[in-house]
């Protein structure tokens, strides 16, 4: 620890860029295990080293102090970035028009225009997907339900400048059916 930093010509206490000294015991997927140069180890799995640093209490010894913090910091930031980025959640308007996010908005943006092309398209895509919501009163709640949340997603036609309303739901909140046999490919 007493030789983790260095005096720079200017008097500053920098950390010291060097990882001798650590040599990581590595378990392999086959159930094998070695001795690893941490520079070897760093180069390759940056991220679990660094989380595993942290973890283990030793991210002030000088190997790590110089970047395992900064790495993990690194990787927050862009996964942030990632996260606020959707290019739905970002999108105000297409093609001129005004994309609501929520119902409440679109029959405001309706009332301000005075006219009726989002509350069409929320009547149209109700109508059809209505008869997955009918029962009658007699009828049982279905064993193994889940409640899951919906909303809909707005959009507008290129061609036509037409309104689209689409009800989806949250399917990420249930598990997959035992049943299921689809397994997506990728196109050619």
């Amino acid at each position: 620890m007493d030789d983790g930093y260095i005096m720079t010509k200017s008097g500053n206490k920098v950390p010291r860029k060097t990882t001798i000294g650590w040599d990581p015991m590595v378990e392999w997927k086959d159930g094998s295990s070695s001795w690893v140069a941490l520079t070897d180890i760093k180069e390759s799995h940056q991220l679990e080293v660094a989380e595993y640093a942290i973890n283990n209490k030793i991210a002030e010894e000088p190997a790590f102090n110089w970047w395992a913090r900064q790495a993990l910091k690194k990787r927050d930031r862009n996964i942030a970035k990632v996260k606020t980025s959707s290019s739905y959640q970002k999108r105000t308007h297409k093609y001129g028009i005004r994309v609501p996010k929520t119902v409440q908005e679109a029959f405001r943006l309706d009332e301000e225009s005075g006219t009726t092309p989002w509350r069409e398209a929320i009547e149209k895509e109700m109508k059809n997907v209505r008869i997955a919501f009918e029962f009658k009163d007699g009828d049982p709640i279905p064993v193994g339900h889940k409640q899951i949340p919906c909303h809909i997603i707005f959009d507008v036609k290129m061609m036509t400048l037409t309104r689209k309303a689409r009800l989806v739901a949250g399917g990420h909140w249930t598990d997959p059916p035992k049943e299921a046999v689809y397994s997506s490919v990728v196109s050619i």
